[in-house]
């Protein structure tokens, strides 16, 4: 993405995007827009939605129950999505939120909870995980948010990865 668009709010939507297209956002996303951010008819957003690229968009109306966007140009294309699998053991909720953000920032094309004997969590929040992954990629600049996989116990890393994971030989030495 240019860095002269570095300093618009980027916001992720489900939408498809393309050229001279009219968007409304929905409550949550007006909310934010119009009150939080304070943004206001002409003002300028970056949209992406993980599979068209990051968009120009102008605010076309706005309220804070309804947003009209005007996608402007394309900025920069869609980067194909990460095949790096990120797998850990989920942490008490306060930290869960910093390990999700920074699997975001590295890449991950999915995010993979395990748990293990020692995990003290009881039970996962999909819809949770996946809106800091959201909040995460819009901040960062990343242009596709990773997948947010069902937990799973532990055992052989192929059992959960399938072919992707190649063991190394064994060491003749030993």
């Amino acid at each position: 993405m240019p860095r002269t668009h570095a300093s618009l709010p980027r916001l992720h939507i489900e939408p498809d995007l393309a050229a001279h297209a009219q968007l409304t956002t929905g409550k949550d996303q007006s909310l934010y827009l119009a009150a939080v951010l304070r943004k206001s008819v002409g003002d300028e957003v970056v949209l992406f939605n993980g599979r068209d690229g990051a968009w120009l968009a102008r605010l076309a109306s706005d309220s804070k129950k309804s947003v009209t966007l005007d996608l402007v140009e394309q900025i920069a294309p869609q980067t194909p999505v990460s095949d790096l699998w990120y797998g850990f053991a989920p942490l008490k909720t306060e930290r869960l939120d910093y390990v999700v953000q920074k699997a975001v920032e590295m890449g991950a094309g999915i995010i993979q909870p395990v748990l293990t004997k020692f995990t003290r969590v009881s039970r996962l929040r999909h819809e949770k995980l996946l809106a800091n992954a959201i909040e995460a990629a819009e901040q960062c600049e990343v242009l596709s948010v990773p997948g947010i996989a069902t937990e799973i116990t532990t055992g052989p890393p192929d059992r959960w990865l399938g072919r992707r994971t190649r063991r190394a030989p064994p060491d003749p030495g030993r």
